[in-house]
């Protein structure tokens, strides 16, 4: 069987190397960080409370992501799933927090968040749905092309209204991707929207979300702390450049390669990209963000939900939180786990800021809201970039043109949630597929 080496450890790179190694290849997966898992890890915090648990990127897995949920059962991480103990979400208008279930259409109708004349368009979307159907697989992206041409701020609003699109699917298309609504498309809404609903029940690991990252490198020949700088392919084979851990400068040599790093990072290491996917990788785009998480002696009887989303028109600096402790295992019993979500503005603003400025702004920002000023005997913060994947206007037909490309790098294939979409399945996905297109490269 080949030699193939796999760049970067997050689950796009972890799912390709477990998936090549079943089929019996030799795999090296290199990672620049000292633990692989990437945005899909979870890191342990000692308080005087007792130990949190910190889901530092992704926050939960759903129900309906079925490759994940095929490899964690290959794993025998079964038993080690379970429902988030509460799902329901509040949405601030004007002040005060609405239900903002998005699923239940008798909720929003009971909701006071949209007015009446609002409430009567949302079938729209519904409409909307069915028309473009065909174009619509969550798990090929690239063939809702065909109908990629406007913003979800633009579209949306046409679609629903410019109330509904401020007040229910801004915040929650910003809260969950951490992106402001110019910057995906209306297509990509469609088909988040698609997807969620054919099931969405939100669920999370024993001793938190790490744990399918963690057993799959457990599994795998993992070298932690290699920043690669350079991967060349060619009809021969691949050679891939990077400094190790104690900073000296190493070649790994293989029959092949997957890149599995953001994409927007793609171009900066491989040397051999032909100009069709130069062109391709020089458009992907990432959001950079940031997510403060606050430890509190006891759950804030403020916050019965799972997720607050917060309207941009409320003007407080954060997209969203979500309430951590609702989660299995993750806090002592009793105690509180929340975290917020800063707005691309905020966080552009407060990038260089230490940790105390970011905690200040979200417990003031909180305590302009319902939910009031919040007493953290913990926090963390935590700053990427890149984040998620932008998904704007034209992506899907780039990443169209990129799947169709008539001349490709030789025994090279490529990993990551900017192939799919910004979700833990997908990325997961993406690695499952570099696995077999690499392996199908080397049988040609």
């Amino acid at each position: 069987m080949a030699r193939i080496a796999v760049v970067g450890g997050g689950i796009a790179g972890l799912s390709c190397a477990w998936k090549l190694q079943r089929a019996g290849h030799d795999v090296t997966l290199l990672e620049r960080e000292a633990v692989a898992g990437g945005r899909m890890r979870s890191e342990r915090i000692a308080t005087s409370r007792g130990v949190f648990v910190v889901d530092r990127g992704a926050q939960f897995v759903a129900s309906g992501y079925r490759n994940l949920h095929a490899v964690a059962d290959a794993l025998g991480l079964a038993s080690k799933r379970h429902f988030v103990g509460r799902t329901s979400n509040a949405i601030l208008r004007d002040g005060r927090l609405h239900p903002g279930d998005y699923g239940s259409l008798r909720e929003l109708a009971r909701s006071k968040l949209l007015s009446t004349r609002a409430k009567l368009r949302l079938p729209r979307l519904l409409l909307e749905l069915a028309k473009q159907r065909r174009h619509l697989d969550a798990y090929h992206p690239e063939r809702a092309a065909a109908i990629d041409r406007e913003s979800l701020a633009e579209g949306l609003t046409r679609v629903v209204g410019a109330e509904a699109m401020e007040y229910l699917f801004s915040p929650a298309f910003s809260s969950t991707f951490d992106a402001d609504p110019e910057d995906h498309s209306l297509a990509f809404a469609l088909l988040t929207t698609r997807f969620v609903l054919g099931g969405f029940r939100l669920q999370a690991f024993d001793g938190g979300i790490g744990l399918l990252g963690e057993t799959l490198a457990s599994q795998l020949r993992v070298r932690t702390g290699c920043e690669v700088t350079a991967v060349e392919t060619s009809a021969g084979g691949a050679r891939i450049g990077f400094r190790d851990a104690d900073g000296g400068e190493a070649t790994l040599d293989a029959d092949a390669a997957v890149v599995a790093l953001p994409g927007s990072l793609v171009a900066d290491v491989v040397r051999t990209l032909t100009p069709e996917e130069q062109t391709f990788f020089d458009q992907v785009r990432y959001v950079r963000g940031m997510v403060c998480f606050l430890m509190t002696d006891r759950a804030p009887a403020s916050l019965p939900w799972y997720g607050v989303a917060f309207p941009r028109r409320e003007q407080i600096g954060l997209y969203g939180m979500a309430v951590d402790h609702w989660k299995p295992g993750v806090a002592p019993a009793g105690a509180g786990l929340v975290n917020a979500a800063l707005t691309a503005e905020a966080a552009e603003r407060l990038r260089d800021a230490p940790d105390a400025a970011v905690v200040a702004h979200v417990l003031d920002a909180l305590a302009k809201t319902p939910i009031g000023r919040l007493d953290p005997i913990a926090s963390a913060v935590h700053r990427w970039d890149p984040m998620l994947p932008l998904f704007p206007a034209g992506h899907l037909k780039r990443l169209a043109a990129f799947e169709e490309r008539g001349e490709r790098s030789q025994r090279l294939a490529f990993a990551g949630d900017y192939l799919i979409g910004p979700y833990t399945e997908m990325a997961l996905t993406s690695g499952l597929r570099a696995a077999t297109d690499v392996a199908r490269g080397l049988a040609l």
